[in-house]
């Protein structure tokens, strides 16, 4: 059955302008042809995007990726869905081995879910080699250097669900685990870090290409004996070839701060994350990350103590919003939310363009998502 979706403003790679659609088996077959097709929806002025791809969320409507059954996790999934992430890649926070693993074997099984299970790409694991400094809303008496024992286990087992894993490049001694993680095609990310320019330079060499949410939780300069020493937020704007990820939700980075961001890095290489904990979607004021609790207030999870952040209840349109209201052009914002993400990870997604999965949003001009196709398919 070939679809069509006819449009003013779709946004194709050369950017927005007035055109059509045709997919089928799950992918674009064709872009601005005539040709037959079985069915058609009609964007109007509403604009057309590649699906959103969030590769950094906890969970949502009270399910929390690290502690779900499969059950759970598709619900999660299915509310992202429905908020334009077509694609996600479930975050499981620091834990024990055991938890660990059993929210591996989980989340395998949710993507074996016959309707939601294609829109998960993989696990995200968020620790827990991580500074103690650095936690943030980590459990500190579960945060370790790399174990070898565990991290071969868990990748033996599950290496092939694992897409990317978090640590600290200063407690991984001679780049060790990020050698180990990049071999096995798992791609490594510094963050929750204390790190310095010389622990990045070995996590760079080892094959680390991804700052996790950048300004929380990384390290900046510091100076030792007057010598002032970059860190890892210096070395996302150094290294044209590193992806930085921005939770971009309008709490955890001020507009200002966006656009200093925007004008330092290179628009290729910054990716919208949501960093969304289970209570996302929810009307909950308080709520836990792993054993650690937080409070909901100011549209934002704090910490108890509101010391710092804990994480956010935003979903991948809200981000999109956002990144425009810092005056951000549209294509642009959604280039970080879709196409980046896509390119880091070699997905054939990310773009309305032949040969590319069929994974389209409607939104209207404030960002708020009209109709949702996955795979073709209309959620």
């Amino acid at each position: 059955m070939v679809k069509r979706i006819k449009g003013k403003k779709i946004l194709f790679p050369q950017g927005f302008r007035e055109g059509n659609v045709y997919f089928k088996d799950g992918k674009i077959t064709a872009v601005n042809a005539d040709i037959p097709f079985d069915a058609e929806y009609d964007a109007g002025e509403n604009f057309v995007l590649p699906g959103l791809i969030d590769i950094h969320t906890h969970g949502a409507l009270n399910h929390d990726f690290a502690d779900a059954d499969a059950g759970g996790i598709v619900s999660a999934v299915k509310y992202h869905l429905s908020h334009g992430a077509t694609s996600v890649m479930p975050t499981i926070t620091s834990s024990t081995y055991e938890k660990t693993c059993a929210a591996l074997s989980e989340l395998e099984k949710a993507m074996k879910d016959e309707k939601y299970g294609g829109c998960i790409l993989g696990a995200h694991l968020e620790g827990p080699y991580f500074s103690e400094k650095q936690s943030g809303a980590q459990d500190k008496s579960l945060i370790t250097p790399p174990i070898k024992a565990d991290y071969e286990r868990i990748i033996d087992r599950f290496g092939g669900i694992i897409k990317r894993w978090d640590f600290a490049p200063e407690r991984d001694k001679d780049g060790e685990f990020c050698e180990y993680l990049t071999a096995h095609g798992i791609l490594a990310s510094a963050g929750h870090t204390d790190a310095k320019y010389g622990d990045m330079v070995v996590a760079r060499e080892k094959g680390c290409r991804l700052i996790t949410h950048l300004y929380s939780c990384t390290s900046t300069i510091t100076r030792e004996y007057g010598f002032r020493i970059l860190g890892v937020t210096e070395c996302a704007y150094l290294w044209d070839d590193m992806y930085a990820e921005i939770i971009a939700d309008g709490k955890h980075l001020p507009p200002e701060l966006l656009k200093l961001i925007f004008k330092l890095k290179d628009n290729d290489k910054l990716i919208l994350v949501s960093d969304s904990l289970r209570v996302a979607g929810s009307d909950e004021k308080y709520s836990t990350v792993g054993t650690v609790k937080c409070v909901i207030e100011d549209g934002v999870c704090k910490l108890l103590d509101r010391s710092a952040f804990a994480g956010s209840i935003a979903t991948a349109d809200r981000l999109i919003k956002v990144c425009v209201g810092a005056g951000l052009p549209v294509e642009k914002a959604v280039k970080m939310g879709s196409e980046n993400p896509a390119r880091l990870f070699g997905l054939k997604k990310g773009k309305i363009e032949k040969g590319y999965d069929a994974d389209v949003i409607i939104t209207d001009e404030k960002s708020e998502v009209k109709k949702v196709f996955k795979s073709g398919a209309e959620i």
